[in-house]
């Protein structure tokens, strides 16, 4: 019996410490996977942060391009910074560079400066392609302060190279990002060209810039796969172990990396194997083998469900304290569940969207496209499908809602789509600022009247129109006489005043399909048509 007992209690023990130790690392594994899958959701959220920012300067940098390719020097960009027509603030500097690197035009007044030895330069120089050139941070020979230079190449009319339009942003403008996103004191969050140069990163509180990315794990990785989450030592950076998820930038040479620190992550594991080791050691010396095992057995039991529960609630804090509207979707389109800030984006409760489909919160005229856009999504893979949209929503109260909507596909075992996930970010206000871009450059600031652009447009439609249906057209020219006697006599502010009137008389004056412009000055123009 003796010997019974004994080859009983060691095997036992054995099976304690077997189990002990399988469950501890199980555990570990558990927490890896949980902590992997809010940081890959973080780096979507990242890298559409960045294409936006990119997206925006290269529609800053073509609008500037097109109007210096039809007015030369006739534009002013300092005067455009204080009229308000370039008001993103993002962007430092804008300045025209022509083809021998010296600064033509800048939204800092005139310069004598010459970029012709910078990278973003002799980059574009030969570039066939329409495309944003991102620099590495680099010291700015005006403001003596790091900046990242980014530059669009100005191409003339034959071909031939005319110089570049280069804006300049902070390194830490792109690590803003950071702010709204919980990634614990020592998390990670960098900004890296295939160049391997690190354009930002920030660790903490902490922001620089200027590394080189060749030691870093994530950049060796992305050579060979675009998007990926692992555990990295966090040798080449600081020595602080990180659970890293990197995604190589759509469309750009960049890589974005999101790493929350290791320890933060597994300490709850950690707590619990002191636990498990306490009861194995209980339980090899006390010897109670039926008693001990149902005891360990149902204290695993409740660890497991806890362990469970706080995945869970992890999984549900991050998915609903996410800085982006995130939704999961049916194939069909029903909207299957939605986080806190995609319901506060459209003013639904997540009661209301679950018994709704995407296409109803589509405009009308969208939703062919957007079933369309879905059904692609499913059936393409995301390598050879871009999987983002911009569309419009209709809020609850009737408003619209401009987005940026990317779409990722969840397959099951077989590799058949069972939902889809929408990871939605708001850009009305850049919309807007896109429609303002455009009124301003061809209206009158003080009158709002059409500018000498809008006239020229107007007036060939008219003479088109007359000419094909041989009728008549008329073209008025207008100036005020005295008008210098007034700006003489009482100011400019009072001057401004009355041409204001003038504009507004003449407006009255003419029929819906007339147009009535100012030229400049005390000058106006109107067409009449027919």
């Amino acid at each position: 019996m003796n010997i019974i007992v004994a080859v009983a209690c060691a095997l036992l023990v054995v099976l304690i410490w077997l189990s002990t130790l399988q469950r501890t690392a199980f555990e570990r594994e558990q927490a890896i996977e949980a902590a992997m899958q809010p940081n890959s959701n973080l780096a979507i959220a990242f890298e559409q942060q960045v294409v936006r920012t990119l997206r925006a300067a290269e529609q800053v940098a073509a609008f500037v391009r097109e109007q210096y390719l039809v007015h030369r020097r006739a534009i002013r960009l300092e005067d455009w910074v204080e009229s308000g027509v370039i008001r993103e603030s993002l962007f430092t500097v804008v300045s025209i560079v022509d083809e021998t690197g010296a600064v033509v035009d800048s939204s800092l007044g005139v310069l004598d400066v010459n970029y012709a030895d910078r990278a973003f330069f002799t980059a574009q120089i030969d570039n066939e392609h329409d495309t944003l050139y991102v620099n590495a941070p680099v010291t700015g020979r005006v403001s003596g302060q790091t900046r990242v230079p980014m530059s669009l190449r100005i191409t003339r009319p034959d071909g031939s190279f005319g110089g570049v339009v280069v804006l300049s942003v902070e390194p830490a403008a792109f690590t803003d990002f950071y702010s709204s996103a919980d990634l614990g004191t020592q998390g990670l969050l960098e900004l890296t060209g295939d160049d391997g140069v690190v354009r930002a990163r920030k660790v903490g509180r902490d922001t620089t810039h200027g590394h080189s990315a060749q030691a870093l794990s994530w950049y060796a990785q992305h050579q060979t796969r675009p998007a990926g989450s692992f555990v990295d030592d966090g040798a080449a950076v600081d020595g602080v172990s990180r659970i890293v998820s990197y995604r190589s930038v759509a469309g750009y040479p960049l890589l974005v990396a999101v790493g929350t620190a290791y320890a933060d992550e597994i300490a709850p594991v950690m707590q619990r194997r002191a636990v498990y080791l306490t009861l194995a050691v209980a339980g090899s010396l006390g010897l109670i083998a039926f008693a001990l095992l149902f005891v360990l057995l149902a204290t695993r039991q409740r660890q497991a469900n806890a362990a469970l529960q706080t995945s869970e609630a992890l999984y549900r804090a991050t998915f609903h304290q996410a800085a982006t509207g995130i939704a999961h979707i049916a194939p069909d389109g029903h909207i299957l569940g939605a986080n806190e800030k995609f319901c506060a984006m459209l003013g639904y409760d997540e009661a209301t969207l679950r018994n709704m489909s995407i296409l109803d919160l589509s405009e009308p005229e969208n939703r062919q496209s957007v079933c369309e856009f879905i059904k692609q999504r499913l059936a393409v893979p995301s390598t050879d499908f871009s999987s983002e949209i911009e569309k419009a929503y209709r809020r609850r109260d009737g408003s619209r809602l401009w987005v940026c909507e990317a779409l990722g596909v969840v397959r099951d075992g077989a590799g058949n789509p069972d939902f889809l996930v929408a990871v939605t970010q708001d850009i009305t206000a850049r919309k807007e600022l896109e429609a303002r871009l455009l009124h301003d450059a061809m209206h009158d600031s003080l009158t709002r009247l059409p500018n000498r652009n809008l006239f020229h447009d107007r007036l060939a439609q008219v003479l088109a129109a007359a000419r094909r249906h041989g009728r008549m057209a008329a073209v008025l020219y207008l100036d005020l006489d005295g008008f210098k006697l007034v700006n003489d006599a009482h100011g400019h502010a009072i001057g401004d005043v009355l041409l204001q009137q003038v504009a507004g008389r003449l407006r009255r004056s003419v029929r819906a399909e007339d147009l009535v412009a100012r030229f400049s000055g005390d000058e106006f123009g109107v067409v009449l048509e027919r």
